[in-house]
């Protein structure tokens, strides 16, 4: 599991280090960085909390147990540099009932909302091999839920 929190807090300064476009390093070097852990990463919609508010991702990793457990987090960004534009993590969250549950996801459709985004997914509990669906629901950093539905 260290392995896997390195990997998101590696993936999150890439993020933050990165520059404008314009004065952006190459595309593949970036690329190149991000760790084999990461199965996933996905915009989910945009938050706002008072006077901040930026875009939410999801991110997925993979991890090193032994019947394929992947975890989950959703990560709160916002502009960090107004001079340069520069992008950078203002909170993380993990959802720990995909890696407690076992649940391997194996597909997902976002709905953006007003402030927030609700994200299904589909996957498959390792242990049982039971399809089950899933929904996320994303608000500002740090309000999240995570539900079954079948």
């Amino acid at each position: 599991m260290r392995r896997a929190a390195a990997a998101l807090t590696m993936l999150a300064a890439l993020v933050a280090a990165a520059p404008l476009a314009a004065q952006s390093p190459d595309p593949t070097r970036i690329l190149a960085a991000i760790p084999g852990e990461v199965m996933f990463l996905r915009a989910t919609g945009t938050w706002r909390q008072g006077d901040r508010e930026g875009p939410s991702r999801i991110v997925l990793l993979r991890t090193n147990a032994p019947d394929g457990a992947m975890r989950l987090f959703v990560q709160w960004l916002a502009v960090a540099d107004q001079r340069t534009g520069r992008i950078g993590v203002v909170a993380t969250e993990e959802i720990p009932e995909v890696f407690d549950w076992r649940v391997k996801i194996e597909d997902y459709r976002i709905e953006p909302d007003v402030d927030g985004a609700r994200v299904m997914f589909d996957g498959t509990v390792l242990t049982s091999g039971q399809k089950r669906r899933y929904m996320l629901t994303i608000g500002p950093p740090g309000e999240v839920m995570f539900s079954g539905s079948r």
